[in-house]
């Protein structure tokens, strides 16, 4: 999980409190702790925006970056099975590497060659692998996610084309704790 993907432990539960009114793609983010949001904010703010505040492309860099830190983990996994360095996983490799593995990680193994083998020829190409990698990437922040990143935009008060912590503290918190 990359830097702020626990985030997506805080997309699940829909908004308790705050001035954040409309029901949408935000509350997925908020949660039931606002307060843990913000700080979530606030790191995705200097991270990936500036001292003027999170644009759209921050937020585009966050979700590219994101994803192909789970593609990559994907690829990774399923290459370092790759015994002969052809760029392909087929079973005799996966039976060897799930030899040397512990037994609770040879069930995930096979889980995971199974699902990366689409045409079900007891081989994983490299096409299959990209696309596995894709499909991790996704898994690890979804369209959902990304549609409530993108949402924060939303939250730009002063029209210029930058969400600052204080913005968004306004939107969520009540009146009297935004500051």
């Amino acid at each position: 999980m990359g830097r702020l993907a626990t985030m997506a432990g805080l997309m699940a539960i829909g908004l308790a409190r705050g001035a954040l009114a409309q029901a949408g793609p935000l509350d997925l983010l908020v949660g039931t702790d606002p307060d843990r949001f913000i700080a979530r904010m606030t790191d995705l703010i200097a991270g990936f925006g500036g001292p003027n505040g999170l644009t759209a492309d921050g937020i585009a860099d966050y979700i590219a970056l994101e994803r192909a830190g789970a593609r990559a983990t994907a690829m990774r996994r399923m290459l370092s099975m790759d015994l002969d360095g052809d760029g392909a996983l087929d079973r005799v490799e996966l039976a060897v590497n799930q030899r040397a593995a512990k037994a609770s990680a040879r069930g995930r193994m096979e889980r995971q060659f199974v699902a990366a083998d689409s045409d079900r020829d007891g081989r994983v190409s490299q096409v299959e692998m990209l696309a596995d990698g894709q499909r991790a990437a996704l898994r690890a922040l979804g369209e959902d996610e990304a549609d409530a990143l993108r949402a924060l935009m939303s939250l730009d008060r002063d029209g210029d084309a930058a969400v600052t912590r204080d913005e968004v503290a306004t939107a969520v918190l009540p009146v009297d704790q935004a500051t």
